[in-house]
């Protein structure tokens, strides 16, 4: 079967071929100097190596056209920009012998709560209340108890 080849640079070559494309890469290879590897044949769609001749819907001298193996095609990504800074996230911080802060042991060792407890039922005994400048808070049950000082 005689076909046409279009090279790179435009010019057509003839090619007596029968068998499979890879046969015809390798005839090519031979005439332009480009490796089997890098070249890629299309007649409208991309043929592969392992493709008779025949099946591919080629006839006699048909036009074929030759192209080289291109890495990439992807576009490039666009860079983010971003408009806030980076958010901190909450660390929560370690106090060693913390439990110190809501008991006291006397001399006699008798043990004293310094916490109030919040009084609820939900929470129970062992749940102390937060101390704030102006108020007591329960965090299990949010209870709060407002502080009034005296004015002077």
């Amino acid at each position: 079967m005689r076909l046409f080849v279009r090279d790179l640079q435009g010019a057509t070559l003839s090619v007596e071929a029968d068998g499979t494309v890879a046969a015809l890469k390798e005839q090519l290879a031979v005439l332009t100097g480009i490796p089997c590897a890098e070249q890629r044949l299309a007649c409208g769609h991309p043929l592969s190596d392992a493709q008779l001749l025949a099946e591919c819907g080629l006839e006699e001298e048909s036009t074929l056209f030759l192209s080289m193996d291109l890495s990439g095609g992807g576009k490039k990504r666009k860079k983010k920009t971003y408009t806030k800074p980076k958010k901190i996230k909450h660390k929560r911080k370690k106090v060693k012998l913390s439990v110190l802060k809501f008991y006291k042991v006397d001399s006699n060792d008798k043990v004293t709560r310094l916490r109030r407890e919040c009084p609820q039922e939900t929470c129970g005994s062992g749940v102390f209340m937060a101390m704030h400048f102006n108020r007591y808070t329960c965090g299990k049950c949010h209870l709060t108890y407002l502080i009034k000082k005296d004015e002077k």
